[in-house]
């Protein structure tokens, strides 16, 4: 019941992109997220597929039991599951109340252009709480929730902005 009513909330605010005044998130949600082709995947995996060619990614950490499943996949897009860092992209299956602390741990493998995608953001209390505080860390500068998944950037050079955007 959580889920359906955060979804009808959720579709009540969210905006497409001309809602979006960030110059950097409208080229992201109109050369990425609503580009062709839609992958036959979840919404969360499709813009974590979509993403990975728009941001030349390279190296990801992989937070999630389904690392053999999408291994084949990331390997099409020359993309390396990396436990080293620095990372290009970090995928977070399920959001936890330590999230926070996951991002101070990794922060010397974070950079500027790295994004963060967390799956199964809105799948209940828990999952919204975290990632609500997620937001609030000072590294984070740009947070797009998808309602599916929620993504969030550290650019230096943005102003704090969080966007709710229908894909």
């Amino acid at each position: 019941m959580f889920k359906f009513i955060s979804h009808l909330k959720f579709l009540m605010i969210a905006t497409n992109q001309h809602g979006v005044h960030s110059p950097f998130v409208y080229d992201y949600v109109t050369k990425c997220l609503y580009a062709k082709p839609k992958y036959k995947a979840s919404k969360s995996l499709d813009a974590l597929l979509k993403s990975i060619p728009f941001f030349s990614v390279k190296d990801v950490k992989w937070d999630s039991g389904d690392q053999k499943g999408i291994a084949k996949t990331l390997q099409e897009y020359e993309v390396r599951i990396n436990e080293e860092g620095p990372y290009d992209l970090i995928y977070i299956e399920h959001p936890t109340s330590e999230l926070t602390a996951i991002l101070t741990k990794n922060k010397e493998q974070i950079h500027n252009d790295t994004l963060l995608l967390i799956d199964h953001i809105h799948q209940n209390r828990a999952n919204n709480r975290a990632w609500h505080d997620v937001r609030q860390n000072e590294t984070v500068r740009v947070s797009i929730d998808l309602f599916h998944c929620g993504i969030l950037f550290f650019r230096k050079e943005q102003e704090k902005e969080h966007f709710k955007i229908r894909i």
